[in-house]
Formats: structure tokens, C-alpha cells, sequence
């Protein structure tokens, strides 16, 4: 059951629409056309103000904003003293307070229970082994909106290190209703290896169990409209599970079971009208790509009706309308985030707001009331606004930036690219240039995500790729095989993979960009970080005369320590067990791809210059990745640059440390390939 996988794969990159977010010349006229394109757009160039490193990587002014069921108040995210803290404010007095604030830790999520009151979980985003996934250590606490009557519902569970020994967790999964102060949650309080759901009470911090007779091994559960568990997922291994019930008085069923990659329906939720949602792959034979549809499931679990489709993405999840109590859309991995309406008035509101902001991927989600809803804009030079739409009067208001201090028109234009793997698998990528220059023969950095199977690059501001073309670079971000939305051929076409096939789709974009004329094929370097890290230097091994550099952020480069290291957070886990071996490589059946498709024990083969960073309490992706990277290219008379933080983990959370890291890559990169800036400044000598 493919999307038992997909599910568990998404889940630390799960999709939120209010949160956030697509000729090769002949060598002599090249260098004639370049000399041309440097005269012409030194001027241009020298005009776009040099904009600090830091402006990239600090983190926005707002998060999570969310309006409270009676869309009086609107709940958000924001910085205090170092910290993120929970604040509201009042949208029609327009006042604004913070209601909870830790002294050592981050509010990393929130809820509202009802219109009074809610719920965040405290998390550590500056632990350097606990910020890959904070609220998995987090505690689950409760706030009136004034900021009175606090309680501590869940105590926290120890530090960041406990995540190697499975903690029991808590996750917010529904609220019942205005009139009531309790929420429905998901726990493993019986069992590490099973969640059951509750009620809880915000207010006395009872459990009412919901799920006494569990269908085990459950990672995911569908709730009704009123809160109540109705279908459940389950993973055991490489065997996966759906189990339903008709009501909380009847006995589970089982739907289905098999192997993880089985293309079976698995439900989702179940609608006002009773039918149970899922996602299935209905219509196989016009359906090449395999791409989830949004499906209604009969009380057998098989599909009744497809409900909406799409040929090249996978649609993830369904939107109800609170209010009409009905199904009105789905939200679709498409280029470009957006919702597939199947409700005439929705649809035209969409494209009320399209009209009057032009231009833009605007998301929103149907409230729980007709007064007012948030709307959050951006584009590929805009990283984000908020606006408030009042239903009465038909008007947008001007809330507030995500990241004020970005100027939309100092950043670059990105786009969106379709072409096909050598084996014709179809990929996508997206572009970014430097403002100012022409898009050719232009010094290139290939961006690879990490990962590796999580949503992909889409259309929109990107900190990493507009950095780097205002330094002069342009920035090709493929969306290789494993990549998710592209539907089950896309993912299954990843398995054992990695060095392989996938690394080729990351040349071939690279190639790509080389026959658009977009880049010197002298001048381009490879990055990425965790996955991207490790793709980062395979692609030094596998496409030598293609890339002159490489940085590996936090990235692997031994395969086989990912079943031998003991110390990683994935160690001795469900995955490492048992999903490890089917998806990257089995140690032993397939001990020499390992061995073929690690750089750490193909060094030789390296021609470029590597810097590695890392942080030293990386639990994810643990440091001897790194060191034993060094130590192969030292082995090799290759000089390594070599960053690494002691109190940073998987991913740099301090602003200072964040750039010097990008500072000392652009450096890098200015050492082995130039950038246009240098350009321009030499043909202006």
C-alpha cells in the first residue's frame, strides 16, 4: 500500500495552505555571445544593491497565521526574545498580545480548540539534535486567547536525545466543536509501536480513550465530522493495513493488507454526508504516471466514484466547507500550490482574489464562518503576504509581510521546466537567473532537495536559490524519481536508486540547462544538503567532466552506514528495519551497489573541489558521514574545505552560523566557477 509510505514520508513536510507554498551554441560563438551579454548587463547588474546574507536565511516575522472559528482573532507564530512565541490579535480592534511564551523552548505548533481558547506544543528549534522534528519531544499545553487559564496537558518528553528510544508523543488530530474545550488527539501512550485517539479536555487535561480496541501497528487514523475514528492505517515492516468501522459501536473491519507498495484506495476522512474519502489510483490504463485521485470508498473499502484527478500530480488531501457542511475541493502537488474546487462559488472566489491579486499563487481554505478568511499570497519575488478577505464586503485588507524586509523587486524570476529523464521518465524543474543579466552562458549551481522522497520544488520565492543569483548564479532545482506528487511510477522508479537512477536525472537537468544555453558548461558546481548532500557528491563521482565543485550540507556519504551506525535517530526503527532495505539497498544482498554508489568509498574517481559542513550533533545524519568523507578525499592528496558547527545537528539554526555557511559557499563557488558580478566588474575595467 504505496500511500501508507507516502503518508509517513510526508509527515515532516506535510502540505499546510496557510503556512507557506516552478541551444546549446557552438563554443566560439558562446564566448562572443558572452562577451556581448557581459558588456550589456554590467550596468544593469551593478545597479541591483548587494542585499546581506542574513536577509535570506532570517526567519519570517509570521507563521501559522490562523483565524479562530468565529474569525474574531487570528492566532500566529512570532519571535520573542529569541524565542517563537504564540500571539493573537484582535482583528477588528487590531490589537495584538503575546499569550504564551517559554523561557527555554519554541511554540512550534497551534490549534484553536474554540474561539476562547487553544492548544501549542513547546518544541527546542535551536536544539541541535531535536530541531529536525521538535514536537516529537515537545509538551501539549492550553491557552485562553487573553493569555489566562494555562494548562499543561502533555509534560514534555525529556530533551532532543530521547528521540533515538521512540518517545510516546501526542499530535493534535481534530477540535469537537465551539461549544466544547476539548480536542481529539492521537497517542502512543499504550504502545510505542501504535497510536490510539482521545478525547482530551484542555481544561482538566482528562483522556477519554477512543480507540480501546485498536486495529494495531496504527499510524494514521480517519476521523468523521464528529471527531470519531472511522478508519485506520497500519504499517507493520513491508506490510501495510486499512482497517474501518461503520461507528464507534462496531467492530473494525479489515479493508485491505499487503505490501506497502501495493496500489490500494486508503481513506482519509469521512464526509458530512457519511461517505469515507481516500486517495486510490482509479482509471490505471489512461493513468500512465500513477497519480492519486481523490476518491469516495464504498463499505468495502473499494472506489465507488472518483471524484477529481489529475495526469501529472497527485491530489493529497480533501477541503470541506464548515459552514455548508459539505466536500468543496482538494488540494493538488501541482507546479504551483492550489486547490481543485468542485464547488461552483469557491471557484469563483478564487478567481475573484486571482483578479485582484494578479500574478500570484493565492491559497486560502473555507473558514467556519461567512464573516471573514485569511488569504496568503506569494510569488517567486515575494515570499509571502497575508490579507484578510471580508465576505460582506467582497475586499482584501493588507495584514501583514512574512519577511518585510525582502524587496520583491531586488529578487530574481524563477519558472517552472518540464523535460524527460534518458529513460524518459517525465521531470520538472525549477529555474532561477540573475536579475540583470542575460540567461546565458551563465555560471550555474545545481540544487539538489533532500529527502529524498518529500513534496518537491514548486513555483515560488526560494531563500537558498535567490541568494544565489544575487550573487551572480544561476540555480537549476531538479525534481529527480522519488520526488513526491509526481504520482507511484515517479516514487517506485526511486527504489534503489540512489547513486543510480536518480543521480542521472540530476545530470540530466544539469544537461538540460547546458542545450538551453542557460549555462557555461565550464562553470557549474553541485550542492545540497542531507540527501541533496550525499547527491552532491555522487554527482562528483558519477559525472566528473560535468561539475567542477561540490557541497555536501549535513549529507551521507556512506551508504552503509545507514544500516551500521547505532547513534542516528532512524536507527533501529520500522524504516531502518525494514523500508531501508527495499527502498535504498539490503546490506548484505546488495552489499557492492552500496559499496559502488557510496562517494566515501569512491573518492578516487573525484576530480573537483568538495567542501563539506556539518553540524557536530547531527543525529539525523551523524558526522562520521562527514569526516569519513574527509579522510577518503584527504586519502587522495584532494584538499577538503571543511566547516563544521559542534552545537548545530541536522541543519545550522543559528542566524550567525546560517551565514557563515552560505557566505563561505558563495566564496566557494566564486573560487572555482566566477559568478556574472565578476564578469561584469571585469568588462568594465
Amino acid at each position: 500500500m504505496l500511500l501508507a509510505l507516502t503518508k509517513r514520508l510526508r509527515r515532516s513536510a506535510s502540505f499546510s495552505l496557510l503556512s507557506a507554498c516552478m541551444v546549446f551554441v557552438a563554443a566560439s560563438s558562446a564566448l562572443a555571445q558572452t562577451a556581448g551579454n557581459r558588456a550589456s548587463a554590467a550596468t544593469a547588474a551593478a545597479a541591483v544593491p548587494s542585499i546581506p546574507v542574513e536577509d535570506f536565511f532570517r526567519r519570517p516575522d509570521l507563521q501559522r497565521p490562523t483565524l479562530s472559528p468565529d474569525g474574531s482573532h487570528m492566532g500566529f507564530l512570532a519571535r520573542s526574545g529569541g524565542r517563537l512565541g504564540l500571539a493573537v490579535i484582535d482583528v477588528e480592534r487590531r490589537t495584538s498580545r503575546f499569550v504564551a511564551t517559554l523561557p527555554d523552548a519554541d511554540v512550534v505548533e497551534f490549534y484553536w480548540v474554540n474561539s476562547q481558547r487553544l492548544v501549542f506544543v513547546s518544541g527546542n528549534l535551536s536544539d541541535p539534535v531535536g530541531s529536525v522534528a521538535p514536537w516529537r519531544t515537545g509538551g501539549l499545553f492550553a491557552v485562553d486567547r487573553d493569555g489566562t487559564d494555562a494548562r499543561r496537558l502533555v509534560l514534555p518528553y525529556g530533551d532532543g536525545s530521547a528521540i533515538v528510544v521512540r518517545p510516546r508523543t501526542t499530535r493534535f488530530l481534530a477540535a469537537v466543536g465551539e461549544a466544547s474545550d476539548e480536542i481529539v488527539v492521537a497517542s502512543n501512550e499504550r504502545t510505542f509501536d501504535s497510536s490510539d485517539v482521545y478525547r482530551l479536555n484542555t481544561r482538566t487535561a482528562r483522556r477519554t480513550l477512543l480507540t480501546y480496541d485498536n486495529p494495531g501497528d496504527v499510524s494514521a487514523w480517519a476521523l468523521d465530522r464528529d471527531g470519531l475514528p472511522r478508519a485506520a492505517l497500519s504499517q507493520k515492516g513491508t506490510r501495510a493495513k486499512v482497517s474501518y468501522r461503520r461507528d464507534d459501536k462496531s467492530a473494525w473491519v479489515k479493508w485491505s493488507e499487503g505490501d506497502f507498495r501495493d496500489l490500494v484506495p486508503v481513506p482519509l476522512a469521512v464526509g458530512y454526508d457519511g461517505a469515507v474519502l481516500g486517495l486510490g489510483y482509479p482509471d490505471r490504463a489512461t493513468n500512465p504516471r500513477l497519480t492519486m485521485s481523490l476518491v469516495r470508498l464504498d463499505e468495502r473499502g473499494q472506489t465507488q466514484q472518483t471524484l477529481l484527478s489529475r495526469a501529472e500530480h497527485d491530489v493529497l488531501q480533501p477541503l470541506f466547507d464548515p459552514v455548508a457542511k459539505k466536500l468543496v475541493g482538494a488540494v493538488v502537488a501541482n507546479d504551483r500550490a492550489n486547490v481543485a474546487w468542485l464547488d461552483d462559488a469557491w471557484a469563483a472566489l478564487q478567481r475573484q482574489v486571482d483578479a485582484a491579486l494578479p500574478n500570484a499563487v493565492n491559497l486560502f481554505t473555507p473558514p467556519e464562518q461567512s464573516k471573514r478568511m485569511l488569504v496568503f499570497s506569494y510569488t517567486d519575488q515575494n515570499p509571502g503576504t497575508v490579507y484578510l478577505y471580508d465576505f460582506r464586503t467582497k475586499k482584501l485588507e493588507f495584514v501583514i509581510d512574512a519577511r518585510p524586509w525582502i524587496k520583491p523587486e531586488q529578487m530574481a524570476v524563477s519558472r517552472m521546466v518540464k523535460f524527460n529523464a534518458r529513460d524518459e521518465l517525465p521531470l520538472t524543474a525549477l529555474v532561477t537567473t540573475p536579475r540583470g543579466v542575460p540567461a546565458r552562458n551563465l555560471p550555474t549551481i545545481v540544487l539538489v532537495h533532500g529527502g529524498p522522497w518529500v513534496p518537491g520544488y514548486q513555483w515560488g520565492w526560494d531563500a537558498e536559490a535567490q541568494f544565489f543569483a544575487s550573487r551572480g548564479y544561476a540555480v537549476i532545482q531538479p525534481n529527480f524519481r522519488g520526488t513526491l506528487g509526481f504520482g507511484a511510477r515517479h516514487l517506485l522508479a526511486s527504489f534503489k536508486q540512489w547513486g543510480l537512477a536518480m543521480q542521472d536525472d540530476v545530470a540530466d537537468a544539469a544537461q538540460w540547462a547546458i542545450k538551453q544555453g542557460i549555462t557555461d558548461p565550464k562553470r557549474m558546481c553541485i550542492y545540497g544538503a542531507s540527501y541533496g548532500g550525499y547527491a552532491a557528491l555522487q554527482g562528483m563521482v558519477r559525472n566528473p567532466e560535468l561539475f567542477q565543485c561540490a557541497v555536501s550540507y549535513v549529507g551521507l556519504s556512506d551508504l552503509q552506514l545507514f544500516h551500521s551506525v547505532t547513534w542516528s535517530d532512524t536507527s533501529d526503527t520500522e524504516f531502518t528495519r525494514f523500508l531501508l532495505p527495499v527502498m535504498v539497498g539490503d546490506p548484505e544482498k546488495d552489499r557492492a551497489q552500496l559499496r559502488a554508489t557510496s562517494p566515501a568509498q569512491n573518492a578516487d574517481k573525484i576530480k573537483g573541489a568538495v567542501m563539506l559542513a556539518h553540524g557536530a550533533e547531527d543525529r539525523r545524519v551523524p558526522i562520521i558521514h562527514a569526516e569519513r568523507m574527509k579522510a577518503a578525499l584527504e586519502r587522495e592528496g584532494k584538499t577538503v574545505e571543511w566547516l563544521v558547527k559542534a552545537d548545530e545537528g541536522h541543519g545550522f539554526a543559528k542566524l550567525e552560523n546560517r551565514v557563515e555557511l552560505y557566505t563561505r559557499m558563495d566564496a566557494f563557488f566564486r573560487r572555482h566557477i566566477g559568478s556574472t558580478r565578476e564578469d561584469d566588474a571585469r568588462s568594465t575595467r
